[in-house]
C-alpha cells in the first residue's frame, strides 16, 4: 500500500509538472531501459498549447482536423527515424512496441502526452542515444533507469547540454540474472514518477536561467 502511495503522489508531480511546461515547447522527454538482452525506449511527447498548430500540421497530411489511425502510424514512423540508437557504435535498429495518442480535446488544452515505447534486441557495453524530432520547437529530457535487481553499473555518462543526446558505458554484475524485458516488469510503475521527476529537474533548471539573466 506504501508503494501504491508513493506512486500516486509521483504520477500526480508529474501531471503538474507537464501542465507547467511552456506553452510554446514540445517537451519530449526519453527514460532508457537497459537490460542485458536489449534496450528499451520510453518516449514521451507534450506539445504545448500554442505550438499545436505546427504539429498538427507535420502529423494531419489530409488536413481535416483529426488524427486518423493511418496519421498515427504515420508521426510514430517518423519519430523512429528521427531518434538513433547506436550500441557499442553500431546502428541498433528499434522497433515499435506500442504508441499511444491522447484526445485531440486534451492536446488543444495542453495536457496531452503521446506516448511511444521502442525496443532494440541489441546490447554491448557502449551506449549512445539522440533525438532530432522537431529541434526548432522542442526542449528535451533524457535519462537512463534500470532496476537494481539487473546489476546494471553505468560509467562515463555524459549528455548535451540541450539533452538531445545521452552517451554511457555500462555492463552488468555477474550475479545478476533478470528475465527478458526486466527493467520494465520492475519499474513499470514507476515509469510515470520518473518522467515527473526529469519534468522537475527542466523546470528548476529554467528558473535558475530566468533568476541569473535578471541578476
Amino acid at each position: 500500500m506504501r508503494r501504491i502511495a508513493v506512486c500516486t503522489l509521483l504520477a500526480l508531480i508529474l501531471v503538474r509538472s507537464a501542465a507547467a511546461h511552456r506553452l510554446d515547447e514540445y517537451l519530449q522527454a526519453t527514460l532508457i531501459g537497459v537490460t542485458p538482452d536489449g534496450i528499451d525506449l520510453d518516449i514521451h511527447l507534450t506539445p504545448g498549447v500554442a505550438m499545436l498548430p505546427v504539429w498538427m500540421a507535420v502529423i494531419d497530411q489530409d488536413r481535416d482536423g483529426r488524427i486518423s489511425p493511418a496519421e498515427e502510424r504515420a508521426y510514430v514512423g517518423r519519430v523512429v527515424r528521427e531518434v538513433e540508437l547506436r550500441v557499442d557504435g553500431m546502428p541498433a535498429p528499434l522497433s515499435v512496441i506500442e504508441s499511444r495518442f491522447p484526445p485531440l480535446a486534451a492536446m488543444r488544452e495542453g495536457l496531452g502526452t503521446i506516448s511511444i515505447k521502442l525496443r532494440s534486441a541489441r546490447s554491448g557495453h557502449e551506449l549512445r542515444f539522440e533525438n532530432r524530432h522537431l529541434p526548432q520547437v522542442s526542449v528535451y529530457l533524457v535519462n537512463c533507469l534500470a532496476a537494481p535487481s539487473d546489476g546494471l553499473v553505468v560509467r562515463r555518462q555524459a549528455r548535451d547540454q540541450a539533452q538531445r543526446l545521452i552517451e554511457f558505458e555500462y555492463s552488468f554484475a555477474a550475479r545478476a540474472a533478470p528475465e527478458p524485458q526486466a527493467a520494465w516488469v520492475a519499474l513499470g510503475p514507476f515509469w510515470p514518477a520518473a518522467i515527473g521527476m526529469l519534468l522537475l529537474a527542466r523546470m528548476a533548471l529554467l528558473l535558475y536561467r530566468a533568476k541569473h539573466a535578471v541578476s
